[in-house]
């Protein structure tokens, strides 16, 4: 009986996502390739400050970071402190800028945006080209881990087989991506963010409950694990430096995550950026820390079981919550990651489709772009089901290459075009191939120091090709970059 209920409630969910794409296809959202990738640059405070957590909070809120929380506990709050910080950073210092430039050059994405900006350099299709590269490679991977953690929270919420699962989820979220673009996405995120935070509130709030309340939560966790409750997870002396420098150059990748970094470019004005970080900040404290918390009650509670630690959560949604609320919560979750699925493949979509008129099809007309632009977003969503399929790692395995190699391979370049008038277009092309090559390298030649040698060799790269690439030639691409004020 409440497996129907949680099916029941999960497909009214799917019908109101559908229901979002249809209604955005027959607006005016999708005439133009502008308003089907930005949604016109017309998207208020609230909407955007909330889809752009959502759009990065994914299966890595309630599956990757309880899982961390379950089998390291507090330590990941390094993570989740510098991250906070950086967050801070780009709404104050990236946003407005990136707004500003975005519209005057009419860019759409990141990789737009490092390619535009160099439009007239002889290295500005290389930029592309490599840009829309490292996107494909680290977006599919994104996307893909998305997708595993929608077939495991259909599989044991729902009591669909995980194969048939992820077909379910990549198809819906293909469907209404498909139809409404990016303001569907963000209609999308609003619905699904709000259900994020209502999840993160109740769900460890019954998990500590049902251990019997805050101090014997406390104790519990103590006496399961001491160095659960401890931001050194048990580390010292040059142990915990290398643990300490993990989770700091792990977090450094929220400086490139185009699908949260898009949403600064379709935000109405420059005005408004610092009322969204507001709500953006407090969100991503909420979905940051808790989790963790989530994940150590659930070692207290599953200890011994056969439960995997990722999945803890939504096995204390179904257990500890009534039919109906635990329906509502689980839509929510697996509407998050649908979210975040949708904003990956939105992005990919815009850059893919980019390169295909800049040096494909340039006499292509908007009609046709934007069919080319659905046709990528059902092809990102066929990838990722068979990535998911083959399940290549852990959900936070997955997220953490792709998260890194966004932020050192485009994060990095962008903020220094927005905080440094020298980086040039050479440094920034050598930049995205250092990020590319050495996000691959470190995960497989030296796993136990990922990702803590991947950003020294590019941030060198970017520093040292300015300098030593930077002339009166250069200066004319800077002065392109000054920020607009509306």
């Amino acid at each position: 009986m409440a497996e129907l209920q949680f099916q029941i409630t999960f497909g009214l969910f799917i019908l109101t996502l559908a229901g979002i794409g249809l209604y955005f296809f027959l607006t005016t959202e999708t005439k133009r390739l502008s308003e089907y990738m930005l949604a016109g640059r017309d998207v208020g405070t609230v909407p955007i400050a909330i889809s752009e957590v959502t759009a990065i909070a994914s299966g890595w809120t309630f599956f990757a970071w309880v899982g961390v929380g379950f089998t390291v506990g507090l330590s990941g709050l390094w993570f989740s402190i510098t991250m906070i910080f950086l967050v801070l950073f780009l709404y104050r210092y990236v946003a407005p800028n990136f707004r500003g430039t975005s519209e005057q050059l009419g860019s759409q994405t990141v990789v737009d945006h490092l390619s535009v900006v160099f439009g007239e350099h002889r290295l500005g299709p290389a930029i592309r080209l490599v840009g829309t590269v490292t996107i494909v490679v680290f977006m599919m991977s994104y996307i893909g881990a998305q997708i595993i953690a929608i077939g495991e929270a259909m599989d044991i919420a729902l009591g669909i087989p995980y194969t048939t699962a992820i077909l379910i989820g990549g198809i819906a979220v293909a469907f209404y991506t498909t139809l409404g673009g990016f303001n569907a996405s963000v209609t999308a995120h609003l619905l699904m963010g709000s259900l994020v935070i209502i999840a993160a509130i109740l769900v460890p709030v019954g998990m500590i409950a049902e251990i019997g309340g805050w101090s014997a939560f406390l104790a519990e966790a103590s006496a399961n694990d001491p160095n659960l409750l401890s931001m050194s997870g048990g580390d010292a002396g040059m142990a915990l430096v290398i643990a300490i420098l993990a989770w700091v150059t792990f977090a450094a990748g929220a400086i490139g995550q185009p699908h949260g970094l898009m949403r600064f470019q379709a935000i109405r004005s420059q005005r408004i950026i610092s009322a969204a970080s507001v709500i953006a900040v407090a969100f991503q404290a909420l979905r940051l820390t808790v989790p963790l918390l989530m994940g150590v009650a659930g070692r207290v509670l599953y200890e011994g079981t056969d439960i995997h630690h990722e999945n803890v959560a939504m096995h204390a949604i179904i257990d500890l919550f009534p039919a109906w609320l635990a329906g509502i919560l689980l839509a929510g979750i697996i509407g998050a990651i649908l979210s975040t699925s949708d904003s990956m493949m939105i992005v990919t979509s815009a850059d893919v489709t980019r390169f295909y008129e800049e040096h494909v099809n340039p006499r292509a007309t908007e009609t046709e772009l934007i069919l080319f632009g659905r046709g990528i977003v059902v092809g990102a969503a066929v990838i990722g089901i068979a990535l998911a399929y083959v399940r290549p790692g852990t959900i936070f395995e997955i997220i953490e290459f792709a998260f890194v190699g966004l932020g050192v391979s485009l994060g990095l370049p962008l903020a220094a075009l927005v905080l440094w008038k020298k980086t040039t277009a050479e440094a920034v092309l050598a930049t995205i191939l250092v990020g590319l090559v050495g996000s691959i390298g470190n995960l497989y030649l030296f796993p136990e120091y990922f990702p803590i040698l991947v950003w020294p060799p590019a941030i060198a790269a970017l520093v040292l090709v300015s300098l030593w690439t930077y002339d009166e030639h250069a200066m004319e691409y800077a002065e392109s970059r000054t920020v607009i004020q509306d």
